[in-house]
């Protein structure tokens, strides 16, 4: 084998071209990293986008393969929003997330943005970045109905939730020692609560009545506590970190919807009413505080 003298060091000629390649795919690595979304969608026309299969009125996968919800619909706005922004027809590849791999999969590159149920948290925000705040909701427990003047202490049920998730940590701060079983996803974890191997489910309060409005046989459910709320938790766009191009763009998009929303009208209006209107999913309409909530990420941005 011969030698490839560089300096005082002999390399072989196999060990440079192996070097050479590694640094090669390096550069190109850094290059992918570095490149805007907004600037790969302009050569390709796909928007690489996640949601949930399981959590309706936000997300659900039909039996026909096809994505339908809330959450949903927003991303074919941002679609729009990015075609317009490219000057070429983009079309949007929808790809099923879980709560274990949601983040991994932006972060990994493979997805351009996810949006489903997520709230964004310090810890997270290590390995990707957020949208703006798209939606609000109090976090529950679910439990089956009782007898009239039959109470329920809430920190002594078994209680299912989804691995994971900002749900856990919510439930160990405010109801410390409550026993949890974890599951996999919110289907199963709503399996488990109409099997009776838990006494109650714990979401935010519109994916809980989502749920107990698709379950069968249907049973009068009740979201404790009562009066308040666990936590409030934001949804927001899981995003790539270090992207201020496309980040920037989502939120332009968010904005421009939530116009007028204080007034009841507006893009967001539409959209929201689609899913949670009286005529819409499941009925759960906006409240003043989530209005001003939304408007003043409005103006917050402006």
């Amino acid at each position: 084998m011969k030698l490839r003298r560089a300096g005082r060091l002999s390399v072989p000629r196999t060990a440079v071209a192996l070097i050479g390649a590694v640094l090669t795919t390096v550069g190109v690595a850094a290059t992918a990293a570095a490149e805007s979304v907004l600037s790969r969608i302009a050569e390709d026309g796909l928007l690489r986008a996640g949601t949930r299969a399981s959590a309706a009125p936000f997300a659900q996968r039909m039996p026909t393969g096809e994505f339908r919800g809330f959450s949903v619909d927003l991303l074919q706005e941002i679609r729009a929003a990015v075609q317009r922004e490219v000057g070429r027809p983009v079309r949007i590849e929808l790809h099923e997330v879980t709560p274990s791999d949601r983040l991994q999969r932006v972060a990994r590159g493979e997805l351009d943005i996810v949006c489903g149920i997520t709230t964004p948290t310090w810890d997270r925000e290590a390995t990707v970045d957020f949208s703006l705040p798209f939606f609000r909701d109090g976090t529950r427990v679910m439990v089956y109905r009782r007898g009239a003047g039959e109470t329920v202490d809430v920190a002594k049920l078994n209680i299912g939730v989804v691995k994971g998730t900002t749900t856990v940590d919510v439930l160990k701060d405010s109801l410390p020692g409550t026993r949890l079983s974890e599951f996999p996803n919110m289907a199963a974890a709503m399996s488990g609560f109409e099997k009776g191997e838990v006494d109650g489910v714990a979401n935010v309060g519109v994916v809980l009545l989502g749920l107990a409005e698709r379950s069968e046989p249907r049973r009068s459910v009740v979201l404790l506590p009562r009066t308040r709320a666990l936590a409030t938790e934001s949804l927001a766009c899981v995003l790539p970190q270090n992207d201020s191009r496309w980040r920037d763009l989502v939120n332009r998009t968010l904005v421009g919807m939530f116009g007028n929303v204080q007034q009841f009208r507006g893009r967001y209006e539409e959209v929201y009413n689609r899913w949670f209107g009286r005529d819409g999913a499941l009925f759960y309409p906006l409240d003043r505080a989530t209005r001003d909530y939304l408007a003043d990420v409005s103006i917050w941005a402006k």
